[in-house]
């Protein structure tokens, strides 16, 4: 199966995605659920720390020490980002069976 490249919007989609399904998770099992490494899940994360798409939360007592936790603005964000992908998709699809193409010239 050829590898797919993924821009930073569907990463984003993917990190928010691990968080509403397992509704909070440290910096390992996001990398591992999103097909990160940690060094990059860690940079993408506190990118959307920044953004108010994820909340980070100090745990001194447990491991993991840091979890984090989605965000209302966080999901709709993922909200938006699958339909907006669903209606791409679906151009796409009917580009290939109708054989229409967009020049760009």
């Amino acid at each position: 199966m050829p590898a797919v490249n993924r821009s930073r919007y569907d990463i984003y989609a993917d990190i928010v995605s691990v968080l509403q399904f397992y509704n909070e998770a440290g910096i390992s099992q996001i990398a591992r659920r999103a097909n990160l490494p940690i060094d990059r899940a860690k940079g993408l994360v506190e990118f959307m720390v920044a953004r108010g798409l994820v909340l980070k939360q100090e745990n001194p007592k447990k491991r993991p020490n840091v979890l984090y936790l989605g965000t209302n603005r966080g999901y709709q964000y993922y909200e938006l980002y699958k339909q907006l992908h669903h209606m791409v998709v679906e151009i796409t699809d009917d580009e290939l069976e109708f054989g229409i193409g967009f020049d760009m010239k």
